[in-house]
Order: C-alpha cells, then sequence, then structure tokens
C-alpha cells in the first residue's frame, strides 16, 4: 500500500527531480535504467481510526525508472516537462493514501458489540395495594386492622432520574467502503542550496472518487557526513492541505454508514502539519543502514471525526536497503 512506501520512500529515496549532477552526484539517477531495491527492518505505520490496525513495516519494496522527461516512482508516474539547475516543474499522477487506512483486509478488524439501550423511559407496573381505614373490613371475614398501616414499596433504579440514552457505537467495521482514488497534478522543486530544498504538490482526484483535491508544502534539510559523503542526516517539516470534499468523503459520516442521525459529521478542510527524520549510512556499495521517522497532526476536523481515535499518525522504520 501506498502509507507503507509513500511515507517512508519520500525519505528513503532522493527527490523525484534531480538537481546539479556535478554538485551533488549523490542525488542523481542513471538514465532508462531499472533499479529495484528493498528495505527490511522493523517499523509500524500507526492508524488513526478507530478499531483501526496499525500497519507493521518489516518488508519494503521499491521500484524506479527514469528516462530523460517520463519517470515512474513506486506508485507514482510522471513527466517532467521543465528542468533547471535550481528548479523543475513536473506532472505526476499517483494512488492517494488515505484509503489504505480503511482496507478491509487488515486483521483484527473489531466487529459492533453494542446494541441498542433498553428504553428507560418504560415503568414497570407496580401492583396497587389499597388499605381499608380504620374499621372497615375486607370481604366477609370480620378482621380488625391496626390503626396504622405501613407498606414500603421497594425503589428500583428505574424509579430514579434516567439516564441519557446512548446510541449505539460506529465501529470499523460499520463505515462503506472506500475506494482508492487516483490523484494527479502538479510537483515542483525548488533547489535553494545543496542543503535546502522546497517542494510543492498541487493534485485534485482524476476518477471523480472524493471530487476534490489536495497540496503540500515541504522544507527539507540535508546534514552530509564525511568526504565522499558516507552518511546523511535529513530533516523536513511540512503541512498537506486537505480540502473539505476529500476530508468528508474519507472521515465524514454519511446515509452511506449509518441510519443513525447522530453520526452524521462533515468534515471541513484542513491543514495537517508535519515533521520527519531520516538517517542514512552506507555499509557497503548495495547496503544502507535506514532509519526514518514521520509524525503529523491531524486536522481538527478530521481529528474530531467519530470515526477517528488519534488526532495524528506516526510513522518508523529502522533496517537495511538493499540495492539489486
Amino acid at each position: 500500500m501506498k502509507r507503507l512506501s509513500g511515507v517512508i520512500g519520500s525519505v528513503l529515496f532522493s527527490s523525484m527531480a534531480m538537481a546539479n549532477c556535478d554538485s551533488q552526484p549523490e542525488n542523481c539517477i542513471e538514465v532508462s535504467q531499472w533499479e529495484f531495491s528493498v528495505a527490511l527492518g522493523a517499523g509500524v505505520a500507526t492508524n488513526p481510526l478507530k478499531d483501526g490496525d496499525h500497519s507493521p513495516l518489516i518488508v519494503l519494496p521499491y521500484v524506479r525508472y527514469y528516462g530523460d522527461r517520463f519517470f515512474l516512482d513506486n506508485t507514482a508516474i510522471g513527466y517532467t516537462f521543465y528542468d533547471h539547475q535550481a528548479f523543475d516543474v513536473s506532472w505526476i499522477a499517483e494512488l492517494n493514501s488515505e484509503q489504505a487506512f480503511f482496507s478491509r483486509s487488515r486483521p483484527g478488524t473489531v466487529l459492533r458489540a453494542n446494541t441498542l439501550s433498553p428504553d428507560l423511559n418504560e415503568r414497570v407496573n407496580l401492583p396497587q395495594i389499597e388499605v381499608p381505614t380504620s374499621g372497615e373490613v375486607s370481604g366477609d371475614d370480620n378482621v380488625n386492622l391496626p390503626n396504622d398501616v405501613s407498606v414500603q414499596v421497594p425503589v428500583t433504579e428505574l424509579d430514579l432520574e434516567p439516564k441519557e440514552i446512548q446510541p449505539p457505537s460506529l465501529t470499523f467495521d460499520d463505515l462503506a467502503k472506500r475506494k482508492w482514488a487516483i490523484d494527479s497534478g502538479i510537483l515542483a522543486h525548488w533547489y535553494i542550496s545543496e542543503q535546502h530544498k522546497l517542494r510543492v504538490r498541487l493534485l485534485h482526484d482524476v476518477r471523480g472518487i472524493y471530487k476534490g483535491f489536495h497540496s503540500s508544502l515541504e522544507y527539507s534539510y540535508k546534514l552530509p557526513f564525511g568526504t565522499p559523503k558516507y552518511a546523511q542526516l535529513q530533516l523536513k517539516l511540512g503541512v498537506d492541505y486537505k480540502d473539505a470534499k476529500l476530508g468528508s468523503y474519507y472521515y465524514g459520516i454519511t446515509q452511506r454508514d449509518t441510519e443513525l442521525t447522530h453520526y452524521r459529521y462533515q468534515v471541513d478542510s484542513t491543514f495537517n502539519p508535519y515533521v520527519g527524520i531520516a538517517y542514512n549510512h552506507r555499509l557497503s556499495e548495495s547496503w544502507q543502514f535506514k532509519f526514518t521517522a514521520k509524525h503529523q497532526w491531524l486536522g481538527s476536523s478530521i481529528a474530531n471525526s467519530p470515526i477517528v481515535d488519534e488526532g495524528y499518525t506516526t510513522s518508523v522504520f529502522i533496517g537495511g536497503l538493499y540495492a539489486f
């Protein structure tokens, strides 16, 4: 899934568009050559949905191909139509990663456990007890009753103040299927210097699944070690923007999910900031040590959705990358 490869892959590999190869040879890819590699290690990508299972990161395969203009990078394809030493612009198309949280193939899906609560407005009809007054008899028997008769009726929980009726919980398995979307749009890089870079993306839904768009702005800083370089530390700061149509399709609640109007929920457009860190250390010609981590905060409109349990997502991976 793209969530397993896209989140980690962006820090395992260099950018799709490459700058000056004379000054930055480590960023350059051999043209018209297929590249296959696999990351082996241990990690996890969390799922913010209620009852959604976290995804283990153990084996992550990668495939890349770059021609003069056309390129393929895992689940993304693109065409670079403007290429400059400090700036490039490409058209790309890729799978949208949101659906990965809703995959029905995840183990450990929790089925609905709660049922409708009893109606606490209903009362148990207790028998009516008539107490005759002094001197009166009951039936034909001549029975003298005491002047004071005390009848105690037990108080039940139903006689107390009624509690608010809670509707049944909406579980992960109750949700309608979210479909895979294909996004297409513009990817641009600005290589400020050898260590500083800005990336801008503006993509929209071309299959008409959620009928919206999203964008992102990212700043990255690279700190190389050694001459020639044998290791590199990379830091990233960014923010993803998701419009209301995208947010409502994946994280909103409509009639497709439940007939209970209590859970109906519309998502507004959101900004989702994130931070990331990656450390690469070359061990041999084919092997590299990799550590990557990314933490993203979900916008309040998504985080407050009835189907979202955590207002953030986190991915961590440590291991090695082998290039074939």
